[in-house]
């Protein structure tokens, strides 16, 4: 399989087949950490064509909830995978936590006290400030409001989530720790199955991801169809398998661009 071929290169008659949009939000469908409303507009755009739009970040599932309540969406993947949320039959909210059985007693305030130790050391970081609406994992905000963090210090904060015991990701703006594998694809798989009935091979046929950062390796690695805005570019040092294809534009309107070419497929 090819990887990083431009977007253009993608043929039409593969995108006709394609009836999910996956995609990443920070710095992908956000731009420079604003979600701008030509971007927030296609969503309604993809709505029209037929396509089911799904947020799969690493945002908490406090904002998953609050995304599926007010976006023309019918269901999302947050906390790198660890969260699943879909609407139901009867449009009533539906919440799955990933692997739950296996994270055990005081999880989320053992995390929380990492995170005060991690600060505590690395002062130029901070904990997330959507932290209090995770369930499954620890944020560190490296480049949201924390600003002119060295590219050591990110190392060093990986390396102490290591040494606690944690698997990490990191995104375009945090540092995540958790335990057990917590992978984008760990919560779209079934996600996709609870909310619509499609197995991975479907999955596969059927949907199409967009990103930006190394916390999405796994779909660019799984989904066949896998799409980076140009902005991946600066992370490729640290994505196993890069996306198969790349737009010409960055974040917000990268997400333009492809989603413009799923919806003149179908047409």
């Amino acid at each position: 399989m090819s990887h990083l071929q431009p977007l253009s290169s993608l043929d039409d008659l593969r995108l006709r087949n394609i009836d999910f949009l996956l995609f990443d939000v920070d710095e992908t469908f956000t731009t420079h950490g604003l979600l701008l409303a030509e971007t927030y507009a296609t969503l309604f755009d993809l709505q029209r064509a037929g396509i089911t739009a799904i947020p799969v970040t690493g945002r908490p599932s406090g904002w998953g909830n609050v995304m599926l309540s007010t976006w023309p969406i019918k269901a999302s993947v947050t906390e790198n995978g660890g969260v699943i949320s879909w609407k139901d039959d009867h449009h009533i909210a539906q919440q799955r936590i990933i692997h739950f059985e296996h994270r055990g007693a005081g999880y989320i305030d053992k995390l929380r006290a990492l995170g005060e130790r991690i600060v505590a050391r690395h002062p130029s970081v901070r904990v997330s400030a959507d932290q209090p609406y995770r369930l499954t994992d620890l944020a560190i905000d490296y480049n949201e409001q924390s600003k002119h963090v060295s590219r050591e210090t990110v190392e060093a904060v990986v390396a102490m989530m290591h040494d606690a015991g944690y698997l990490t990701a990191v995104s375009s703006i945090h540092v995540h720790a958790y335990f057990p594998r917590n992978e984008k694809a760990d919560g779209v798989y079934p996600l996709m199955q609870a909310a619509f009935g499609l197995n991975e091979g479907e999955v596969f046929a059927r949907a199409a991801f967009i990103g930006d950062s190394p916390n999405d390796s796994s779909l660019f690695a799984d989904i066949p169809i896998s799409v980076g805005v140009a902005n991946v570019r600066d992370a490729l040092d640290k994505i196993p398998v890069p996306p198969a294809y790349v737009c010409e534009r960055t974040c917000g309107a990268g997400f333009q661009e492809f989603a413009q070419r799923l919806i003149n497929a179908r047409s």
